[in-house]
């Protein structure tokens, strides 16, 4: 029987989700175990430039799995071709590599696994496997989406957000990222091990109460300036993606050891994506090279033009030192 009546709760528009057609679940990495337990792939092939936290569903379902390379424009190297039970896992990284997505997709069919992590905004291929997690682009306490052709038959529980709140709550009466950093690192710790569950009722909640086009807009945008003010001293050579895509930000490469730390300096955060990666690879391979030398600018839609100049100016001025 529905309440009527008694204390208000949070005021939430009540539109849709961006992703109406994904099964909701609470972890993207549980996305990958989901895929893994439904299709029983034998063996997996993952690229070294990914997220450790990959590997936990593999290492859990004690499925093979083997490593293969990307180039400097994080175009996969391989050669293979895939057994019966096998599959080909490939990340969007940045979210700008579409393009060969779509060539993947027509070389690997539905032996391919899509990780959209980082391209939120890009639409699955019909019938591909595709994992996507909104909290790279939105502040939320869990959350993630799954296109699949292939069901698990068992009832999954809920996940509850309480628990992960706090970092998000913090930076609101802060002001601040900074003053809940140990919390948000306390919230990445607290999902190792999660099992797969349902997306909790405020995450969901949540995710229908974004304007997307709007933000989606805002990130293209931010994107866009900053490539015409930088694109032509960037050693990072980017794809002729469509002028709709939105990336998760702007890839500068700079081997110049100052430029990361004077941006965190002046609180521009510019995180470190996939340190475990140079344990598994050599110095001068291309993997190497971008996890210490391309730096993912901020750009998303909480920003505006002047911020973008913000970071502009402060690469230029370390360059003329």
């Amino acid at each position: 029987m529905k309440e009527i009546g008694g204390y208000f709760e949070l005021q939430l528009r009540k539109g849709e989700h961006y992703h109406t057609g994904a099964v909701q679940l609470n972890t993207a990495r549980n996305c990958l175990e989901y895929i893994l337990r439904a299709k029983k792939y034998k063996k997996i092939y993952i690229p070294y430039l990914d997220s450790e936290v990959i590997w936990e569903p593999i290492k859990k379902l004690r499925i093979d799995y083997e490593f293969y390379s990307v180039d400097f424009r994080l175009d996969p190297i391989f050669d293979k071709e895939l057994g019966k039970d096998e599959v080909f896992f490939f990340s969007d990284t940045y979210g700008i590599k579409c393009c060969t997505v779509e060539k993947l997709v027509k070389r690997f069919g539905k032996q391919l696994i899509v990780d959209n992590t980082h391209a939120f905004f890009s639409r699955p291929h019909e019938g591909i496997d595709t994992i996507y997690s909104p909290r790279k682009f939105f502040g939320l306490p869990d959350g993630a989406y799954l296109y699949t052709d292939t069901l698990l038959d068992e009832e999954l529980e809920q996940d509850m957000s309480i628990p992960h709140m706090t970092h998000l709550m913090k930076r609101i009466e802060f002001g601040s990222a900074s003053a809940a950093y140990q919390d948000y690192l306390d919230y990445c710790a607290s999902l190792v091990g999660q099992p797969i569950k349902r997306m909790s009722n405020l995450a969901s909640a949540l995710l229908a109460n974004i304007d997307y086009e709007n933000l989606r807009e805002r990130q293209i945008k931010n994107f866009n300036y900053l490539h015409s003010v930088l694109g032509k001293e960037n050693r990072f050579e980017y794809d002729n993606f469509p002028a709709d895509t939105c990336p998760l930000s702007y890839m500068f490469y700079s081997e110049d050891p100052n430029l990361r730390k004077k941006l965190i300096e002046n609180k521009i955060y510019v995180s470190t994506y996939w340190k475990e990666t140079l344990a598994l690879v050599e110095k001068d391979s291309a993997e190497y090279k971008v996890v210490n030398y391309l730096l993912p600018l901020p750009c998303d839609h909480r920003y505006d033009e002047e911020d973008m100049k913000r970071i502009v100016e402060i690469i230029h001025s370390i360059k003329l030192q």
